[in-house]
């Protein structure tokens, strides 16, 4: 009877996971270890897998979001957020020194200053392609400012453009969701980090999962998001040819 419930859960966890709902996932498999010790079983065992495979992926180190009401970042028609007005400003003058300068400025201010610079910092250092010290200042912003959809949802296109971790990367994108469920460009991120893990791991269960996020994209461009309704486009085509040659 306790194998068969495990195996309940197990699927569960595997279900809850297939569609993006990471975080419930992980939630569920660590409860099944707690409420199952001693038993030694095949599933059991995969179920431990799973949580040290997240927790391996720092789903045990994620800041968790308060009940605070924040305002979410608006993007622009090219893409951009406000936020990272402070680096596009140095990339125009290729001045450090001053880029610099706004930096400290931003760190001596509010919380809310100090996260952007963070954030600001971890823009600079993707285009220096120091990605290491880029995913330490990710990780900064969000832990300072973990009400806010725009540090997790760059953290997971970030991981997602450079190879980093897609299950790290799917944890990401399901809380920038969850805090602004109505920006479509949390959900294009999200269908992108779905079709990684299909090329990665070959499994087809993926599919279901990133054609929703896709079509929820869609949905929510505004007329005004050419640019994103044009790459919604191109990786819909992608996925076309893409299943052509798979399915």
């Amino acid at each position: 009877m306790v194998v068969k419930q495990i195996d309940e859960q197990v699927q569960q966890v595997n279900d809850l996971f297939l569609s993006g709902q990471v975080k419930a996932s992980y939630e569920l498999a660590k409860e099944i270890l707690a409420n199952h010790v001693g038993v030694e079983n095949e599933t059991y065992q995969l179920i431990h897998q799973h949580v040290a495979m997240l927790e391996a992926n720092g789903y045990a180190n994620l800041p968790t979001p308060s009940d605070e009401k924040v305002k979410q970042s608006v993007e622009r028609t090219d893409g951009s957020y406000p936020e990272r007005d402070v680096l596009s400003a140095y990339i125009g003058s290729q001045d450090d020194e001053q880029f610099g300068k706004v930096v400290d400025e931003l760190l001596a201010g509010s919380i809310e200053a100090q996260a952007n610079a963070y954030y600001s910092m971890a823009e600079y250092y993707v285009l220096a392609k120091e990605h290491e010290k880029a995913s330490v200042q990710y990780a900064e912003a969000i832990k300072l400012q973990p009400n806010k959809a725009l540090y997790w949802g760059a953290f997971a296109q970030f991981l997602n453009r450079y190879e980093g971790s897609p299950y790290l990367a799917l944890r990401l994108i399901e809380e920038a969701i969850q805090l602004d469920g109505m920006n479509p460009r949390w959900y294009y991120i999200q269908g992108n980090i779905f079709l990684q893990l299909v090329a990665a791991t070959k499994n087809l269960s993926y599919l279901p999962a990133l054609e929703e996020a896709w079509e929820r994209a869609k949905k929510r461009c505004s007329a005004k998001q050419v640019e994103l309704k044009m790459d919604l486009a191109k990786s819909n085509d992608v996925l076309v040819q893409w299943k052509k040659q798979m399915l």
